[in-house]
């Protein structure tokens, strides 16, 4: 795919936001230099796993993107930054807080929600932190199970700028083996950060 080619939400994910929102959100990717490469398939429920996760850049380069291109997409999101002046802003642009010492709460109250929406996108970062960790998180194969969502992988690629979509991954059911096997699939894609990888 290159820069002229237009990347196609299907119209189940289409945000249909104010024409300002997508006008500005395509300014800042022209001017970052920022594309995304694949496909999203049109399915009513997926669940997005981006990495490698290392910087703060990540979100605010994704949701320039998702303004862009006007899709409507959820986000997981730490609770402690949905304070009174942001948590509008958070809220309407799909974040949902994230009571780390009740995960589980969390999983359960994501499936209500994608059984009674039309259209669940969900994107998560497996790592849970900036930081550098050895282990991923196991939510998101919760998250897809109990919603019924398929899984895409996205890569997070600093050196060419690009979120590539790839293709559906199928997990096995067995937690230990899936994380390998996505991590491998994004093993390639470099994020800001490579010490945190």
């Amino acid at each position: 795919m290159n820069k002229k080619t237009k990347f196609l939400v299907p119209q189940i994910y289409k945000a249909n936001r104010l024409f300002v929102f997508p006008l500005m959100g395509q300014f800042l990717q022209y001017l970052s230099g920022w594309k995304i490469e694949g496909t999203l398939p049109n399915i009513n429920k997926i669940v997005v796993v981006c990495a490698p996760h290392t910087s703060n850049w990540d979100f605010i380069i994704g949701m320039m993107m998702v303004l862009s291109i006007d899709i409507r997409v959820n986000f997981l999101a730490k609770k402690s930054i949905f304070v009174p002046i942001f948590k509008i802003i958070l809220n309407k642009l799909g974040g949902i807080p994230v009571d780390r010492e009740n995960p589980e709460l969390l999983v359960e109250r994501i499936g209500d929600y994608a059984k009674n929406n039309k259209g669940f996108l969900i994107a998560v970062t497996p790592e849970g932190t900036r930081k550098k960790v050895t282990k991923w998180k196991t939510g998101f194969l919760r998250i897809a199970k109990i919603s019924n969502s398929i899984i895409i992988p996205l890569g997070i690629d600093y050196p060419s700028k690009t979120f590539n979509l790839g293709k559906e991954f199928k997990p096995t059911g067995e937690n230990e083996k899936d994380i390998l096997a996505l991590k491998f699939i994004l093993k390639d894609f470099k994020g800001r950060h490579l010490d945190r990888h």
